[in-house]
């Protein structure tokens, strides 16, 4: 409790989003009914959310990354123009042969990056796969301990919460 109270008072900003967001405490079989109810409405009512505001949230996130490129792309032009300008003044060069040398060291470098990025690929994809592995393993192993630790009444209760929480979905859906 008194750390969720630090990370407030270090983000008074964001305070109601580290609430909003914030991992919920790891479930324990000695969660009354009420708690495992909250936990399952709790995830229903984000899967509703995303749901409903998909369209939203995907415009959303294509207008970040969006500006992010054009932010990108506006950087790159600054940067060229200093290169640009330097060139000229350096090796007394026109605006033509400027270009001509600024654009052939980009390709040197975006196809040595390129070929950098092919060599490593196979590692990249051993190690993603390894740490899918990893964590899907550690996921299954929590939930099937904290589902081997609840009473027998509790794994009803909590079935029941999750199908009348599918139940609604399907409904919603099916409009």
């Amino acid at each position: 409790m008194f750390a969720i109270i630090k990370k407030l008072k270090k983000s008074k900003a964001i305070g109601w989003l580290v609430v909003l967001f914030k991992k919920p405490a790891p479930a324990t079989p000695d969660d009354s009914d009420w708690q495992l109810f909250a936990r399952v409405v709790w995830q229903f009512f984000w899967l509703f959310t995303v749901l409903l505001f998909f369209e939203d949230l995907l415009d959303f996130a294509i207008e970040i990354v969006h500006s992010i490129f054009e932010i990108l792309h506006l950087l790159i032009e600054l940067l060229e123009g200093f290169v640009e300008e330097i060139l000229e003044h350096l090796l007394h060069t026109d605006h033509h042969q400027s270009e001509t040398i600024i654009v052939n060291a980009a390709l040197l470098i975006g196809l040595y990056g390129f070929y950098r990025f092919v060599r490593a690929i196979p590692r990249i994809v051993r190690r993603l796969k390894r740490n899918y592995d990893v964590a899907w393993l550690k996921y299954k192993r929590r939930k099937s301990a904290y589902w081997r630790t609840l009473l027998p009444g509790q794994k009803i209760k909590l079935t029941a919460a999750y199908l009348a929480g599918l139940s609604l979905l399907l409904f919603w859906l099916t409009l």
